[in-house]
């Protein structure tokens, strides 16, 4: 029953192998190759592993479940082949895609198709508000993120120079804009605003204008490699700028590249599901398959058990029933008890600092007023416990 969630393809379509009996199809669509491929591989385990899961406690309404994936790349006409593809092959869901533009375009295709679409990782605004029936999200949105971090920036970094970088993605621009208007309504004006260009291997240009305009903090609205990438040329002219970012800064792709030089990089995510008693047993199962202590992965998971737990109480796994019950259930999953609004955004969703450290990432606690701390390079600079 379980050999499909082993033997996906290569190619930018696999199949789970060979069943007689009937099924339920899903689909997964992330970047599973290029420059994302280590965080689309992580929730693409996680995916198998909720779906195996299911399979071992009977399967949804009595049958079992099939998992086929799609690699998008984390592009905009790969992203269409990739929903047409899974759509094609009679998927009554998909968990994803990850890159918010990917999330857009894919998500007209599955509401013709009466697909359901839960993406653990879109955070544009847009992908909710264009009220299509279909689509949910299981995470915070930009507009929360970017009004954290303008506060974030504003009250942490009054008196330096800062600059807000972006990679002229949909994602990456539309953080940036929201992470600027939100720091000048402090009063705040950023040193510097411009875009750099995404999957460029050389930023030394850049790290000199960086550091000719004297900047003491950098935010970067963009994905984790681009990051790690700047931060390599930034570090090489041996400036020592703080990074600050959103949660793209969270892939593993971001410590992978800039390694021990991204120490102290702080970026806001989802709050860490580490404590959670429903999540030991999954991050320990991620720990044994070498995906370390990091709880990237965790919303894919979760994103499965609330469709399967939504088709069980619809009785059915067709888009009208399971979304109407997904807008008015609360479900119990590996993030804890969620729901969703009538946008199908994650009911009470919120953003949390975190800082990278040795590989990893743990939440950060500021201090409160008149706090000081040894560690704080500047007045009011956040600390970490």
């Amino acid at each position: 029953m379980y050999r499909g969630l082993s033997c996906l393809l290569a190619g930018a379509l696999a199949l789970a192998c060979g069943s007689a009996q009937a099924e339920v199809k899903i689909g997964f669509a992330s970047p599973l190759s290029g420059d994302y491929a280590l965080t689309g591989g992580r929730n693409r385990i996680a995916v198998e592993l909720a779906v195996r899961r299911i399979n071992e406690a009977g399967g949804v309404l009595g049958e079992p479940v099939a998992l086929l994936a799609a690699d998008d790349a984390c592009g905009l006409e790969r992203a269409v082949e990739a929903a047409h593809r899974l759509v094609a092959a009679g998927v009554v869901m998909v968990v994803g895609h990850m890159c918010s533009h990917s999330s857009l375009l894919a998500a007209g295709v599955y509401e013709t198709a009466d697909v359901l679409m839960i993406s653990p990782f879109s955070t544009h605004p847009r992908l909710t508000e264009e009220g299509r029936r279909n689509v949910f999200r299981l995470n915070g949105r930009d507009d929360q993120q970017g009004r954290l971090a303008g506060d974030f920036l504003a009250r942490n970094w009054p008196g330096d120079a800062i600059a807000i970088l972006h990679d002229g993605s949909t994602y990456g621009e539309g953080l940036a804009s929201q992470t600027r208007r939100s720091l000048r309504a402090h009063g705040v004006r950023e040193a510097l605003y411009d875009r750099y260009p995404p999957g460029a291997l050389d930023h030394s240009a850049l790290a000199a204008r960086l550091e000719a305009a004297r900047i003491d903090v950098l935010y970067i609205g963009g994905y984790g490699p681009d990051a790690a990438r700047i931060l390599r040329a930034v570090s090489a002219r041996g400036d020592d700028l703080q990074l600050v970012g959103g949660d793209g800064l969270g892939m593993d792709e971001f410590w992978t590249i800039a390694g021990r030089i991204a120490e102290g990089t702080l970026f806001s995510a989802r709050p860490s599901p580490s404590a959670l008693p429903a999540a030991v047993g999954l991050l320990a199962e991620f720990r044994t398959r070498g995906l370390g202590a990091r709880s990237g992965g965790v919303a894919a998971y979760a994103a499965v058990e609330a469709w399967s737990q939504a088709a069980e109480r619809a009785g059915s796994v067709k888009l009208p029933a399971v979304a109407d019950m997904l807008r008015r259930g609360r479900f119990a999953t590996v993030l804890g008890a969620i729901a969703f609004d009538g946008n199908g955004d994650l009911a009470g969703a919120s953003w949390q600092w975190q800082r990278w450290s040795g590989g990893s990432s743990r939440p950060l606690r500021e201090p409160g007023p008149g706090a000081t701390s040894a560690a704080a390079d500047r007045p009011g600079a956040p600390v970490i416990p």
